[in-house]
């Protein structure tokens, strides 16, 4: 008996000591489970209360342009990292809280989490980096809905040898300086002439006075230099016709261009010119890039652009500026000044691309030689022929452009180089500084359209991005709720962090970086 009850009294301390390793064994095993349960509950529920807060993204910014950003003011005009911080927050808490999750049931909590700090540690803004942020939005956003094909078509374009050239020369003054040279050389030529003439006639008369005191008979009068016809410029009716401006050509009552204007020291462009602007504190510096991606960005950005901004010829009442793409090439405060330095730049362009023909075109030149032939023979400065037939070719070309941006601006097409078919003023029409109407019904070649892309591809693009933001400001303001937007308070990217703390005495810091 003795023998059993000692049997029993081992087995007791074995038994002991066993539960303990294995009591020890599971608690840590529950801690550990409580400890990564804690972990991935914050996890879970940080993420979910980031996303919540880049869910309240503006409606109208999206709905206008397609680009997704949080707009920190919350339709006041009040902004900045903390209001987005605040809105964080109050997403954590109630995620934390029971109560609101399940109101209908009553259990307990074995993690015990809450958080004891939750905060937006830091934010990116579109205009950041010069407005680089919203510029890359723009162009994911197309990239999705177009691709690239048309901004390859723009860069074909702009890039090429012949629009290069066109856009390097200045016909207009380049005609007014050869004119000017051929005007000062026959004004030289008939002042010589006439003090020659006149050194004759004097010389003459002496002759004659001397004969006459000698008793001598009078001589013979000499030939005289024969006197130039007066000159007259052929290009002087082209050049006050296209002085007078080419507003007038587009429509038949130029009184309904719209007059709208914007306020440039109040929008974003001011602002950032004067450091008035909200900043991001994270670095997101953008991945290199070679000169052909650059480019191709460039172009995409215009594609966009063309798409969601409003052009002459395809307005919309409702927003604040009319021709929105003008502005964002010529860069003035009113549509009218937009619309009028585009036409000229168009013109300009043209000018220097017909002029690229007529120097191919044999035909042609050799109507402007024998012109320019007989007014140098005529004002007796034959030598300045070659530079009075580059003068008329010029006039011509500039004739020609006029009727070209009329057409295009009446919403028809030019060809991109000229040939004889194509080609509409005749040398008499030019000379006379007439050309005519535009043809709105010409559908080959490229559109009005087409070179505002070509434009924009042309144009500073941090210039570019920033007239950009200001036409969104500006038409977003004019939504309800919406009347102190600003650019520089829409948020794209969120670094959220938190710190979680658990009754049971864990704690866990989160550190999440989220963008749309």
């Amino acid at each position: 008996m003795m023998k059993n009850r000692s049997s029993a009294g081992y087995l007791t301390v074995y038994m002991t000591m066993v539960l303990t390793v294995i009591l020890s064994l599971c608690m840590t095993m529950i801690e550990g489970a409580r400890r990564s349960a804690m972990r991935m509950e914050a996890e879970v529920i940080t993420d979910t209360a980031m996303r919540s807060v880049l869910a309240e993204y503006n409606r109208e910014l999206m709905r206008q342009y397609n680009i997704f950003a949080v707009d920190s003011s919350y339709g006041t005009a009040v902004s900045g990292r903390d209001r987005v911080s605040e809105r964080f927050r109050e997403y954590m808490e109630k995620n934390y809280t029971c109560d609101s999750a399940f109101p209908f049931m009553s259990y307990r909590d074995f993690i015990g989490a809450y958080p004891e700090e939750a905060q937006v540690s830091g934010v990116v803004y579109l205009t950041d980096d010069s407005g680089r942020i919203f510029r890359e939005c723009a162009i994911e956003a197309i990239s999705d809905d177009i691709g690239i094909e048309a901004a390859r078509q723009v860069i074909g374009w702009a890039t090429s040898t012949e629009l290069v050239a066109a856009d390097s020369m200045d016909v207009y003054a380049e005609m007014n300086e050869e004119a000017g040279e051929v005007s000062g050389a026959a004004s030289t030529e008939r002042t010589r002439r006439e003090e020659e003439r006149a050194s004759q006639e004097a010389a003459y008369e002496k002759e004659c006075l001397e004969s006459e005191e000698a008793g001598e008979e009078a001589p013979e009068k000499p030939e005289l230099t024969e006197l130039p016809e007066e000159y007259r410029s052929p290009v002087s009716s082209v050049s006050d016709t296209v002085a007078t401006g080419i507003l007038g050509l587009l429509v038949d009552d130029p009184e309904n261009l719209s007059g709208r204007q914007l306020d440039q020291s109040a929008i974003i462009s001011g602002r950032m010119a004067s450091g008035n602007i909200n900043c991001g504190n994270i670095s997101e510096g953008g991945a290199e890039e070679n000169a052909a991606e650059v480019l191709l960005d460039k172009a995409l950005f215009g594609v966009y652009l063309m798409k969601y901004m409003g052009r002459y010829g395809d307005v919309d009442p409702d927003d604040a500026m009319w021709y929105q793409i003008e502005y964002l090439i010529a860069g003035k405060s009113t549509d009218a000044e937009n619309l009028n330095s585009v036409a000229m730049r168009i013109m300009a362009i043209r000018a220097g691309m017909d002029m690229l023909y007529l120097e191919s075109d044999s035909v042609k030149k050799a109507e402007a030689a024998a012109v320019a032939t007989a007014i140098c023979t005529a004002c007796m400065i034959e030598w300045m022929t070659p530079v009075l037939t580059h003068a008329i070719l010029l006039g011509w070309a500039l004739v020609e452009a006029r009727y070209d941006t009329a057409t295009l601006l009446a919403g028809g097409k030019i060809p991109f180089m000229k040939d004889s078919y194509s080609w509409h003023c005749d040398l008499d029409s030019a000379l006379s500084g007439s050309s005519p109407g535009g043809d709105k019904n010409s559908d080959s070649g490229l559109s009005y359209q087409n070179y505002l892309g070509i434009f924009l591809l042309l144009t500073d693009i941090d210039e570019l991005t920033a007239r950009a933001m200001d036409i969104i400001e500006s038409d977003i303001r004019l939504s309800p709720g919406n009347g102190s937007f600003r650019m520089d308070s829409c948020i794209e990217m969120i670094e959220c962090s938190a710190v979680i703390k658990s009754s049971f005495g864990s704690r866990i810091n989160i550190k999440r970086l989220l963008k749309y």
